[in-house]
């Protein structure tokens, strides 16, 4: 089952390679044949923090997802024991890179409130749109995911929860399914839709267009996440985020999806073990 997820990951690392360097040299030489086009300034996600350096740090990305797929398709000595002490690891290294991150664009002087649109809804209109999304969004990706996964029985037989998952629900460590839902439920989703939303959406439509730049967010994002069972939840669900994001022009709404969206699942977890 592992090395069909590493599989599937690293076919889509060549698709989204190939639709990234065939797209973004497509989309120069048609703004060089008609300079008024300005696609990337359509919608409410604005692109003008954005330079030829981000565009190269997104190559970059593709060079650093490349080698930990590359890692993940090597077969492990013996399983791991998921413990707090990873949980807690993996919440600091985010928050790190998150804080590296914004300095970065501190430094550059770039105003992260107008980048990622922190400011142009206030709470009350934030929460209706977080929420509106997220009632339309949870439980279609929850459908896609239990149809996904039926369907794939049938071809694999019995599909195993994720290493993440199972250890949460075996576990009898009160820190360790405290560390795992501050870690799910809060740092996850502040920190993969600055990276993925925020920053990879944001730069891919500065030198293309919000519907390219939407489908190779999306792919980038299912790619970090792809197993057998997860591909097209994780599909549906990107979409829904760069949808969010796009339409309300403010971060601070995939986040909230993106939080209700993980919350929900634990939950779920937590209520009926067997769902995860």
């Amino acid at each position: 089952m592992d090395s069909i997820s590493s599989r599937i990951q690293m076919d889509l690392w060549w698709f989204s390679w190939i639709a990234f360097g065939v797209a973004i040299p497509l989309y120069a030489f048609l703004r060089q044949r008609d300079p008024l086009i300005r696609w990337h300034e359509h919608g409410n996600v604005s692109t003008r923090s954005f330079n030829g350096f981000d565009l190269g740090v997104v190559l970059g990305y593709f060079l650093v997802l490349q080698g930990a797929l590359m890692l993940g398709t090597k077969p492990a000595s013996e399983a791991i024991t998921i413990e707090a002490a990873h949980m807690l690891t993996d919440i600091l290294l985010k928050v790190m890179l998150a804080s590296f991150f914004i300095y970065w664009f501190l430094v550059r002087k770039v105003n992260l409130l107008e980048t990622f649109g922190l400011t142009r809804l206030n709470l009350q209109a934030t929460l209706i749109w977080g929420g509106v999304v997220g009632v339309l969004a949870v439980p279609l990706v929850m459908a896609v995911g239990a149809f996904a996964k039926q369907q794939l029985m049938h071809f694999l037989g019995e599909v195993p929860a994720q290493p993440v998952v199972e250890a949460f629900i075996n576990s009898n460590d009160p820190a360790f399914k405290i560390i795992t839902i501050v870690g799910v439920v809060v740092v996850t989703p502040i920190f993969e839709e600055l990276v993925y939303r925020g920053y990879l959406y944001g730069v891919t439509k500065k030198y293309s267009d919000r519907f390219f730049a939407t489908f190779f967010s999306c792919l980038i994002f299912t790619v970090g996440h792809a197993g057998v069972i997860t591909i097209l939840p994780i599909v549906t669900l990107a979409v829904f985020l760069v949808l969010a994001y796009e339409l309300s022009g403010s971060l601070w709404v995939p986040i909230l999806v993106h939080m209700l969206f993980n919350l929900v699942n634990v939950v779920g977890m937590l209520v009926v073990p067997s769902a995860g």
